[in-house]
């Protein structure tokens, strides 16, 4: 059989028994993801969908050799998705200081992080989307933080308690371009005002009810 065939045979199996696998919590709240070759659109989803990435910088600690490092963001509430890409980081952090000398950096993101996605698939494999982001990251002015707040404080609401000491700061990412990995074929460039332009509504930027 083909190859291509089995792989489409496989996703189709991993969703027709994905409600078997999560718990009861996690069914109720299943999103669907747009169509595969809506580019755009899939790379609001994924970023909605994930609450954390792989932020990526030139080092000073390793003297301009690339570091990743885990970090958690938020585009906005659950199900209220804007596509800004805010983060909260400390001065105490290594993130920090390289944006410091350098406001270059990427966020990564890929399905395999959800809850029940690319079931039995490698997270490398095309099938299972994967996102990087690339532009400036830098602080927020001061009149923008009253709705960055309410933007990434209501998905990660232990970051209001973070010390006050350790000089946190809500953070942007100004997105130049994106690119996207999510069938065969080779990955899809996305432009700016093309990943702002795309909506998700409906079944694709909310929740999937079930019994």
């Amino acid at each position: 059989m083909d190859l291509v065939v089995i792989k489409v045979l496989a996703l189709i199996f991993a969703s027709a028994t994905l409600f078997v696998v999560l718990s009861a919590r996690e069914r109720q709240s299943v999103r669907l993801p747009p169509p595969y070759d809506e580019y755009a659109r899939m790379a609001r989803w994924l970023v909605h969908q994930n609450e954390w990435g792989v932020v990526s910088t030139t080092s000073k600690h390793l003297r301009g050799i690339p570091f990743g490092n885990a970090v958690s963001y938020a585009d906005g509430p659950s199900c209220e998705s804007t596509g800004r890409l805010l983060f909260y980081l400390t001065a105490m952090d290594a993130t920090a200081q390289d944006l410091a000398l350098s406001s270059n950096a990427s966020l990564t993101v890929c399905e395999a992080q959800l809850p029940g996605a690319c079931a039995g698939i490698d997270p490398e494999d095309p099938t299972c989307a994967k996102l990087s982001i690339s532009g400036n990251l830098q602080p927020l002015p001061e009149e923008q933080l009253e709705e960055a707040e309410r933007l990434l404080f209501t998905r990660h609401p232990a970051m209001r308690n973070r010390p006050a000491g350790h000089a946190f700061q809500i953070y942007e990412l100004h997105i130049a371009t994106a690119r996207l990995l999510d069938w065969y074929g080779g990955p899809h460039d996305i432009t700016a005002a093309d990943y702002f332009a795309a909506e998700l509504a409906g079944r694709h930027g909310g929740y999937r009810q079930t019994a």
